[in-house]
């Protein structure tokens, strides 16, 4: 065969394969793509170079698509192709991190996002990237170090900070990581997770007050998460070796308390704020109750020694007692509530409530008669007024209390029960 006709029938072959190659690119099989365009792909012609091109595309995009679907190896071996066909793509750098990451190869990976850096587009989350590669990689100096030089140019990341924080922790270097959070702390006050890690920070390096008094920023920033709830409840109890004594004499059901820096700082927080204590109040009964709320109990005891005029704290160390089952103690508390504010809604019907533990009905329908009047129509109060009434024996009356609760509250059903019952 002529050399001529021999270059033209290779020619054509390369250009059907081209155009195959195309059209399955075109329509996504990347497979099938990068099978027709290796052939068109070996001359030096247009057509090959254009082959080139799209044979590095589908290997891009089939590198991803097994990125994306976990198979990092399958991923690696498309993407250096890619790699190999462009060298100059920035765009491949992070695909080729992934990769390594996913095969456990931080050093491979963190050279990826060196290459990255100098080579992509601006990108916030790089360095924090970088720094994870190194500190799973082991070097842990570096990582601080990545993360130190973004701080230095971008002084108001706080999300850096964070990060450092937790390598700073991470190295055992409690002080700096201590340091590193009070900054973050500083720049972002409202932040809980913020305030947690702070608060564990100072916990670690052992200054156990401080660690109380930002757990408790954190737990009243979110004041339904029980995780945080607990470990200011911990960090309370580690505390108590250093400036807490706490006692519970079994026998009693008494709280003793020695004064102390972080008692001192949680009561002025509950006595400006007494929706703290609600907050741990809506918690689920667990089998740390006892430990969480005698702890609360010995807390607000000790802010009402600073603050003895204050009924709301006399109310919610009421509640808290109920919670521990010390029915005598919340009684007290809430009789005192009321002696201070003899209008104090919520303080009349918990006394009511304990009036009721007690079996003493009379002073229990007097005090919920009370809450009513001064503005307490709630449903809840007519329903445990009609729970008096019927308890002895006085169905009109009882049978008005609950019809009551069903005009405040249409979907009452235990009220509704108990109206149908009496009427029938």
């Amino acid at each position: 065969m002529p050399k001529q006709h021999k270059q033209t029938t290779t020619n054509n072959i390369e250009a059907q394969a081209y155009q195959k190659g195309l059209a399955a690119f075109e329509t996504g099989r990347y497979a099938d793509a990068i099978e027709h365009l290796t052939i068109a792909a070996d001359s030096n012609n247009l057509c090959a170079m254009l082959a080139r091109f799209y044979l590095g595309q589908a290997s891009m995009r089939l590198g991803i698509e097994h990125l994306r679907a976990g198979r990092h190896a399958d991923a690696l071996n498309h993407l250096t192709v890619a790699r190999n066909a462009n060298p100059d793509s920035a765009a491949l750098s992070k695909y080729l991190a992934a990769c390594y990451a996913g095969q456990r190869r931080f050093d491979l990976a963190a050279a990826e996002m060196e290459r990255d850096e100098t080579t992509g587009k601006p990108d916030a989350a790089r360095p924090i990237r970088l720094a994870h590669a190194f500190a799973r990689d082991g070097q842990l100096d570096r990582a601080i170090e990545t993360l130190v030089k973004v701080i230095d140019l971008e002084p108001y990341r706080v999300d850096v900070r964070v990060q450092l924080g937790l390598l700073y922790g991470a190295a055992e270097h409690f002080e700096d990581a201590v340091c590193i959070f009070t900054e973050a702390a500083e720049i972002a006050p409202f932040d809980a997770e913020i305030q947690l890690r702070l608060g564990l920070a100072l916990a670690a390096a052992g200054d156990h007050s401080e660690s109380v008094e930002h757990l408790a920023i954190a737990q009243k920033l979110r004041p339904n998460d029980a995780t945080i709830a607990m470990l200011l409840t911990m960090a309370i109890d580690a505390a108590q070796t250093t400036c807490i004594k706490l006692a519970i004499d079994p026998a009693q059901g008494t709280l003793g308390v020695v004064d102390d820096r972080s008692l001192e700082t949680l009561g002025d927080l509950i006595a400006n704020d007494p929706e703290f204590i609600e907050s741990f109040l809506a918690l689920p009964m667990t089998e740390a109750d006892k430990e969480l709320f005698a702890m609360l109990a010995a807390i607000i005891e000790r802010a009402l020694e600073r603050q003895p005029g204050y009924a709301d704290l006399y109310y919610h160390c009421s509640r808290v007692y109920d919670r521990l089952g010390m029915t005598r103690e919340a009684l007290t508390r809430a009789d005192q509530a009321v002696e201070i504010n003899p209008r104090y809604v919520q303080a009349l019907i918990q006394l009511a409530r304990m009036r009721a533990k007690t079996e003493e009905s009379d002073k229990a329908i007097c005090l919920l008669s009370d809450a009513v009047k001064y503005g307490g129509d709630y449903p809840d109060v007519h329903y445990l007024l009609g729970e008096m009434y019927r308890k002895r024996g006085e169905e009109p009356n009882a049978r008005r209390e609950y019809k009551r609760a069903l005009e405040l509250n249409s979907k009452y059903e235990a009220a509704r029960a108990l109206a149908t019952a009496l009427t029938a």
